[in-house]
């Protein structure tokens, strides 16, 4: 089941996004120095309240009543953006970020979008692969003199 989040669950999501990305920061050698918040796994409570309070939509996806999860979006300009898609590792390749990937369509239809964004390590090929299989493309590729790897940028024209 996926549902709206109230402020007073910001922590328990910020725990699920850490422990959701850690693998891929390791993987990709991010640190505080190369890479602000470590790629959002060391994202500052205050830093995700402030997304929250600015108009984030968030969402927590839960299996058996466990929260397993997360999803956050922005829309603005008839464009939805997702700023975080998480599931916790032992829930991964079961399907549930498929379904936060379809609420995310229908949401942003909902809301009148014509396309959905996202930034991605470009490198990660896996990852890529299963969002270019629920339409995604990549659009643009930067490197930065900082890390190793490239960050997409993918877009799904609804």
């Amino acid at each position: 089941m996926i549902k709206s989040i109230v402020e007073s669950e910001l922590n328990d999501c910020l725990e699920l996004m850490k422990i959701s990305y850690e693998a891929s920061a390791l993987r990709f050698n991010q640190t505080e120095e190369n890479c602000p918040h470590r790629g959002r796994t060391r994202l500052p409570l205050s830093e995700l309240r402030k997304e929250f309070v600015e108009g984030c939509q968030m969402y927590s996806y839960f299996h058996n009543s466990k929260r397993i999860g997360f999803l956050s979006v922005m829309i603005q300009d008839g464009v939805m953006k997702i700023n975080d898609l998480a599931i916790l590792p032992e829930y991964q390749k079961m399907g549930f970020g498929s379904k936060l990937i379809e609420f995310s369509k229908e949401a942003a239809k909902k809301k009148k979008c014509n396309k959905i964004i996202l930034g991605m390590i470009d490198d990660n090929v896996e990852l890529k692969k299963w969002y270019e299989k629920h339409g995604f493309k990549t659009v643009s590729l930067i490197k930065f003199d900082t890390v190793t790897y490239r960050v997409g940028r993918m877009e799904l024209v609804l």
